[in-house]
């Protein structure tokens, strides 16, 4: 039985639990269960992305990409209620956390994606892409979001030095997209994507 945080429906039984994070500047409980990605807690890639990006300006339009149990979404979310973020994920699991997390702390601003929803156009785009689902399947993914930015847009995304993130901003710059390291920490590299 295969049991990866990328399928629709993970095979292993669920097993919800509450843990502790900090988001948004604050501590917070959220819950988190076997099948999503960093069940275990926030995990290194997303801690960095979230204090390096800068925070989406008032009464934008925010995608958080892969959203798990909603760390992204929830942590933008608290820091500017102004902004809609969209939480988008295949995985139906990592879906219903990142709605219940929103409802628990009370963020009327994330708005979780069904199957084949989209939101409007994009002012922003955030996301530790899921890298373990191959080098072609992200870059069609990506290619496929960052497509949906408004013109002048920008994705922020974490990839760890050692998964790729130098090829992956080759092929930002072959695509025609600017691209460009904004941080480096831990490992990882946050990288800006310009539409």
């Amino acid at each position: 039985m295969s049991n990866q945080y990328f399928e629709k429906n993970p095979s292993c039984e669920s097993r919800k639990r509450e843990i502790c994070v900090n988001l948004g500047g604050r501590g917070v409980e959220v819950l988190t269960d076997r099948g999503v990605f960093s069940a275990s807690g926030l995990d290194r890639g997303t801690e960095v992305l979230l204090k390096a990006a800068p925070a989406p300006g008032a009464g934008s339009n925010v995608l958080d990409l892969g959203c798990g149990w909603g760390a992204v979404a929830l942590g933008l979310a608290m820091k500017n209620s102004s902004c809609t973020i969209w939480a988008a994920d295949v995985n139906e699991r990592a879906l219903g956390l990142c709605r219940e997390n929103a409802e628990r702390l009370g963020l009327k601003n994330v708005e979780v994606m069904e199957e084949g929803e989209e939101p409007p156009a994009l002012d922003f785009i955030y996301s530790n892409p899921p890298v373990r689902i191959g080098k072609d399947a992200m870059r069609r993914l990506l290619a496929s979001w960052i497509g949906r930015l408004k013109e002048g847009g920008k994705a922020y995304l974490v990839v760890s030095r050692h998964l790729g993130s130098d090829s992956l901003m080759d092929w930002m710059e072959e695509e025609g997209w600017k691209a460009k390291k904004i941080k480096s920490s831990k490992g990882y590299r946050v990288i800006e994507v310009c539409r």
